[in-house]
């Protein structure tokens, strides 16, 4: 297969996998939707109470949210396939640190800790810094909203073949319970990571999910494994 080929081909199997997570995301749209509308039916009926018009508003407002949150990850899934990454020599240990401290509140929904591994602050990687600290957030998120409050979630960086492999796990971490603004959260981090020439994996039992950025040509840093965490904040 000549070059052309392999490209065609890799563009393809592109626009296969946002098509396949525009579907997903437009049927995990509906049930907000229905939810929705019938909740704002019941509003517009007489005789309610004042304690079922409070239910219907909340549920309403938690239904919005919901709506919010998948349709702004279409918006990245999009604009990622829109637009090619810019790859530059980007400090790791800094990008970690940027994308665990501006996780928002509803990604941050349970009470487990984060513990982020010591980072080498030599370590470059070939990344779309944007995106990278997206991706990471996203994957946070995710696990986040899936770990018990006395869970604990771990983030930690491996070098091995040409590649800083950042990996984020919580012990009791269940994937089963992923909602889809969670499974929607992991499609955008694929999407980033696989646009950045990355690799994306996602492990079961416990939930494991490992991002792993190209390394930028350097001296090797001395570091092959980084095992000692430090706890940097809670999950909400």
């Amino acid at each position: 297969m000549n070059g052309h080929a392999q490209l065609r081909e890799m563009e393809c199997d592109v626009k296969a996998r946002l098509c396949d997570d525009f579907a997903f995301t437009l049927h995990a749209m509906a049930q907000p939707l229905t939810v929705l509308r019938g909740a704002l039916g019941a509003l517009s009926l007489r005789g309610a109470s004042a304690s079922d018009a409070n239910r219907y508003v909340e549920l309403s407002n938690a239904q919005v949210e919901r709506l919010c949150s998948l349709m702004s990850g279409m918006n990245m899934l999009l604009a990622d396939f829109q637009t090619e990454a810019t790859c530059t020599p980007t400090n790791l240990g800094e990008l970690i640190a940027a994308a665990a401290e501006t996780g928002d509140g509803d990604a941050r929904r349970s009470a487990a800790r984060i513990s982020i591994a010591e980072v080498d602050h030599r370590i470059q990687i070939l990344a779309d810094r944007p995106r990278a600290e997206d991706a990471i957030r996203a994957v946070l998120a995710a696990v986040g909203g899936v770990s018990t409050p006395d869970d604990e979630i771990y983030l930690a960086v491996d070098l091995r073949d040409g590649f800083a492999d950042v990996t984020v796990h919580a012990m009791r971490a269940d994937e089963k319970k992923l909602t889809s603004v969670d499974r929607l959260r992991l499609m955008v981090a694929e999407a980033s990571v696989r646009s950045q020439q990355g690799i994306f994996e996602l492990c079961s039992e416990p939930l494991r999910i490992s991002l792993k950025f190209a390394l930028h040509d350097q001296e090797d840093p001395g570091h092959e494994h980084h095992d000692n965490f430090s706890v940097v904040g809670r999950a909400r």
